[in-house]
């Protein structure tokens, strides 16, 4: 084979792999899930063709992407051990790379973002298990990620991957019972984000996540009944959720994020001022649930359900 038939061959190999996942995609938006699952082994299996012909860095980087492309579906369609049996080969692969590039940059993101998805399915899966291996992957994770800001301190992408594994290794704390280990890690969290929504206050995605944080904390305090610390911590989400909504008032994620802020709000109110103030966090956050998805979306039912058994009883 010349020199030019080789380039021929490889752009072939290239374009057959990014239609099929066009393909792929397409096929999903239009709820065609079978349909997308034979473009997307398709595309993983031109993938592995290109990278076994023309095993260069690009070209197995690229094999890595297509197995995290068919995890991600895997996870859409709740196969969570296809999904972990596609990432980890994608990791697989991540980790051969990196022991012959161990300074390109891309690879070490590659590598935090295997660990710590593996870590996610990990948690799902649930149990005492799952639980253990997902501390694993996002302890793996977190390494990495410290790297990478300590190589590149101004990095926010970098920084912010940095506060996303710190929460989550604060969410699994908290679902040990470790709470004061959660506390902690809550903290480094909300530090990295504090600093990220100062330095970009256009940026949405920097106030969301301070917004979660904020959340979480009031989740710990409130399961440890700090209640005041609860209510302040809450009070900074729901400051957070509304100037999102004033930026965006047709987000619906983050009118479902306001909504629970609401309800946690109420449950702080009905431990310390009664039935009709926590009423009133209620039926705000049910208006919100009732106007952004309906009366039978399952979050609108659920939070029916608790006003139904509430002393307070809607009409």
């Amino acid at each position: 084979m010349t020199r030019w038939d080789a380039v021929r061959v490889r752009q072939g190999l290239v374009d057959s792999c990014c239609s099929a996942e066009q393909a792929g995609d397409q096929a999903l938006r239009r709820g065609r899930p079978r349909e997308a699952r034979r473009h997307y082994e398709r595309m993983l299996a031109e993938a592995i063709r290109l990278a076994e012909q023309f095993p260069d860095l690009s070209t197995r980087r690229d094999l890595t992407l297509a197995f995290n492309k068919y995890g991600a579906f895997w996870v859409g369609a709740h196969r969570l051990d296809q999904a972990a049996e596609a990432y980890a080969e994608g990791l697989a692969v991540a980790t051969r790379l990196r022991e012959e590039n161990p300074d390109d940059i891309r690879l070490l993101r590659d590598l935090r973002f295997g660990e710590f998805t593996l870590g996610e399915i990990a948690r799902q899966t649930g149990g005492p298990a799952g639980r253990r291996t997902a501390h694993d992957h996002c302890t793996t994770a977190l390494a990495l990620a410290e790297h990478l800001v300590g190589t590149d301190p101004h990095h926010t992408g970098d920084r912010r991957e940095l506060g996303v594994v710190q929460e989550r290794l604060g969410l699994l704390a908290t679902e040990r019972q470790e709470l004061d280990e959660a506390a902690e890690w809550y903290a480094r969290a909300l530090s990295v984000r504090r600093e990220l929504a100062a330095e970009l206050p256009g940026d949405p995605r920097a106030r969301r996540d301070l917004g979660v944080q904020y959340e979480r904390l009031g989740d710990l305090a409130l399961r440890r009944r700090d209640l005041e610390a609860a209510r302040a911590h809450y009070d900074e989400s729901l400051s957070l959720r509304r100037s999102l909504l004033g930026d965006d008032p047709r987000d619906l994620s983050t009118q479902r994020d306001l909504s629970v802020v609401c309800e946690r709000l109420g449950d702080v109110a009905l431990l310390t001022d009664g039935p009709e103030q926590a009423r009133q966090w209620y039926d705000d956050s049910f208006a919100i649930l009732d106007a952004a998805f309906g009366p039978k979306h399952p979050d609108t039912r659920t939070l029916r359900k608790k006003l139904r058994g509430h002393p307070v009883t809607p009409n």
